[in-house]
This record gives structure tokens, sequence and C-alpha cells, in this order.
């Protein structure tokens, strides 16, 4: 999945990409939909599917590839990413890829997984609701009041990932705005909790295959922005940039060798 994100990232040529925030969270999209989602590929908008909302939106180059991976679609069209006229974008509503809502602000996803957490409840549907936050992205004042309704419902069909990498397009989290103990946070406002390496595949499993008891529920994945490129961990200028022919060919050479 790294491999064709960076292909991506490549194709998008001077358009650039949102590289290190989507490399940060690629076993996160791997297990979802490799191990936990119930889903038809053939079928994307199966009425009883469960639901993935993106609030992290711009992390496309790892939710795509899982999607290739699956077979929800193929993987040459990877290769038309941000192309003229392509069905392949950063930001997009895509009915016949299953991606249902239009592209939202940061800080919007979880209120409108809220949305559909509701919705099913209150119609018998016995589907899931999954949202993947960037941590940063947890500092808006309507994820903290997302939090207080999901508990206030009772929404034990919501499950909330957290890309818990403390890099921001700014910088460290904890120096611009600090979010501290996040499963802390989670559990104080009612919530079920965990904290997780966000790039061991066993312990995402396992956490995503817990089942909650009438409370909303929230993986706090802790992960290394840029995860596998020696020159994009942690590195802010990669939150969006343009990945060149010398910079993707050591990329590339990096993550063939790990």
């Amino acid at each position: 999945m790294r491999l064709l994100g960076l292909d991506m990232a490549r194709t998008a040529g001077q358009r650039g990409a949102h590289v290190s925030g989507s490399l940060s969270c690629m076993e996160i999209y791997g297990v979802l939909y490799g191990t936990i989602m119930n889903f038809d590929p053939n079928n994307p908008l199966w009425d009883d599917r469960d639901r993935f909302i993106a609030g992290k939106e711009h992390a496309r180059l790892a939710e795509f590839p899982a999607m290739a991976e699956v077979g929800i679609i193929p993987r040459d069209i990877l290769h038309s990413y941000e192309a003229n006229d392509g069905i392949l974008v950063g930001h997009p509503r895509n009915l016949e890829l299953g991606i249902e809502y239009s592209s939202m602000s940061l800080g919007m996803g979880l209120s409108y997984a809220i949305g559909k957490a509701i919705i099913a409840k209150q119609t018998g549907k016995k589907y899931r609701v999954f949202t993947l936050l960037g941590d940063a992205e947890c500092e808006e004042g309507s994820v903290l009041e997302a939090f207080s309704t999901a508990s206030h419902y009772c929404l034990d069909n919501l499950i909330a990932i957290i890309d818990r990498n403390y890099m921001s397009v700014d910088g460290n989290t904890e120096e611009l705005m600090a979010q501290r103990d996040m499963e802390m946070k989670l559990r104080s406002f009612g919530w079920e909790a965990v904290t997780v390496d966000g790039h061991d595949i066993s312990s995402l499993i396992s956490a995503l295959e817990h089942k909650p008891s009438n409370k909303p529920y929230a993986v706090i994945a802790e992960t290394i922005k840029g995860k596998g490129v020696s020159f994009i961990e942690n590195n802010k200028v990669w939150h969006q940039a343009i990945l060149n022919e010398a910079n993707y060919n050591q990329a590339i050479e990096e993550i063939n060798k790990a």
C-alpha cells in the first residue's frame, strides 16, 4: 500500500499530494478494509454495509490503495490520481466508490458520522460507522461537541479512530495546541477508549474487533507521520508536497528494504 501511495503521489505531479499523513495511517486503512468492515466490493452502495467517513480527508494515498487491495477499485486506476476528469481525487464525493459524502472542512467528519450512526439506530440497521480523525483535527470545537453528542445518544455503533501522529501542517501538536492524554479525554466524554500502536496490525485488529456496550468507542492509534520514509518522517514540509523523481526513488528504495 505504501508503494502504491507513493506511485499516486508521483502521478499527481505538480498538483502535489498529502504524503506524510497518508503514510502514518496505512495500517489503519489496511485493517479496516482488509479485516474489520463489512462491505461488498461489487456493490459499494449496499444498504447494510458498514460506513466509513474520513474526517482526516487528506489521507487518500492510504484509502485508495486499501480499496484497490480489496477489489473495490481496479489497481490500474490509481495511476489516474488527480488527473483531469478522473474519478480519484484528493477530496472526493463519488457514489460509484461508495463515498457518499462530500468533502468537508476538517472537524466535520465526526459530526457526519454521528448522523449516520443515529440513522442506523432509528431504522434498526445493524451497520457500524467508522471514522478516522487526525489528532490536530481534534483541536476543533466541533469535534469536542461531537464527542459529547455521541456519548449522549449512546452510539455504540460508532467507532472513531484517531491517528495520533503528534503532527499537524504547522508542526508538533503538543507545542501548538496540546492534546495531552487523548484516551483519558475520550473517557471523560463518556466514550470507551483504548490506545494502541497504530503500525501494529495485530493490535489494531484486536482493538477494532471490540464491540462496545451502550457507548461510542475510540481507538487512539499512536503513529509516526511519514512512517517508512526517513526524510518524510515527522517533517512538516511533507504534509502536502510534490514528490520529485529523486525523492520518489529514495522513498521506494527505503520501503522495499524495510
